[in-house]
């Protein structure tokens, strides 16, 4: 009977009494070839938009997929992917390739169950058959690192445990986040704002939506605009027209008074006993007074007045207003 060969190394398993005089060499061919499953190193270009195939022969050490740690290379233009052999193993793969596409490597026949590699990224994959498992790939558990840890790409993590101390180039804010700075300029990795809507304003708390601004007045022209405690005299002229309202006064508005009379009973024209009411500028003796009943009460009384007033001033006193401040300035994240 003739040879048969192993599922995934492709070994060749020798027939009982077959290869006489070639057993030595087919038994040699079967160790270079576990050799290069455990060592061997193959920098294989990819270049272009083609998918690649790694070949795998039988008892073959010198094929592609017979190699532990395998290198891509070459300008990639357009996403492509790299097909083992669809059996059990395991692979140390480098996308050392250029060219914004992506390189996936997946079993044959298995397409979508292929697992992306980055560009410039070293990984440990391995082949259950028909999928690929990327070890770094939300697959390993706690990771110790005794140096540094490079990272290409994103990390993400749901928490950090530590107080950060040691951490570089750590950026917990997100790209255009507004902060204020008390320096002369923006920090590393963060955009002064110079509009003029920012310039010499002041900060106004709001319990709505933040972020606006307003206002036509600069700061320093309204609040800040003099350091005198008093304003210089100004002129105490002015003017107001208008007219007063006619007013009749009743008789409680009137102050209270008399009014004297002189009588006196002679003859006359009209009977021996008509009254006059004489006058004191009228001749003869002066008979006594007589007074009437008072009258009036002295109430108060109004002068409606309508009119305008002209324009006014006075002398102003204006409570110093050198007050301290110190200059901050508006970045966002880059």
């Amino acid at each position: 009977m003739a040879s048969t060969y192993s599922d995934r190394l492709k070994l060749e398993l020798m027939e009982t009494g077959a290869n006489a005089n070639t057993w030595g060499n087919n038994t040699n061919t079967n160790l270079q070839t576990v050799d290069a499953f455990t060592a061997g190193f193959l920098s294989k270009s990819v270049a272009g938009s083609a998918n690649v195939t790694l070949t795998s022969n039988n008892a073959d050490p010198t094929a592609e997929a017979s190699n532990k740690v395998i290198e891509f290379t070459g300008t990639l233009t357009g996403n492509i992917y790299v097909f083992i052999p669809a059996v059990e193993n395991n692979y140390i793969f480098f996308n050392n390739t250029s060219g914004a596409f992506s390189l996936t490597v997946a079993p044959t026949g298995h397409a979508a169950n292929g697992v992306e590699i980055v560009q410039g990224a070293h990984t440990v994959q391995y082949c259950t058959g028909d999928t690929v498992v990327d070890l770094f790939a939300n697959s390993l558990g706690n990771l110790s690192v005794k140096n540094n840890v490079n990272v290409v790409g994103t990390v993400n993590a749901t928490s950090y445990v530590g107080d950060g101390s040691g951490l570089d180039n750590v950026d917990p804010f997100e790209a255009n986040t507004s902060m204020i700075f008390n320096q002369a300029s923006a920090p590393t990795g963060w955009t002064k704002q110079t509009g003029a809507a920012l310039a010499n304003t002041a900060m106004s708390i709001v319990t709505g939506t933040g972020g606006g601004t307003g206002g036509s007045t600069s700061y320093f022209s309204s609040f800040l605009a003099t350091t005198d405690k008093s304003a210089p005299a100004q002129p105490t002229t002015g003017s107001v027209t208008g007219t007063v309202g006619g007013h009749t006064l009743s008789t409680p508005e009137i102050s209270s008074h008399t009014h004297d009379i002189r009588p006196w009973v002679g003859g006359g024209s009209t009977g021996p006993n008509f009254i006059h009411y004489r006058a004191n500028s009228d001749p003869g003796p002066v008979p006594p007074v007589m007074n009437a009943t008072n009258t009036g009460g002295g109430g108060s009384h109004a002068h409606p007045f309508s009119g305008s007033l002209g324009s006014a001033s006075t002398d102003v006193t204006i409570p110093a207003a050198d007050v301290q401040y110190a200059n901050v300035i508006v970045a966002n994240k880059d």
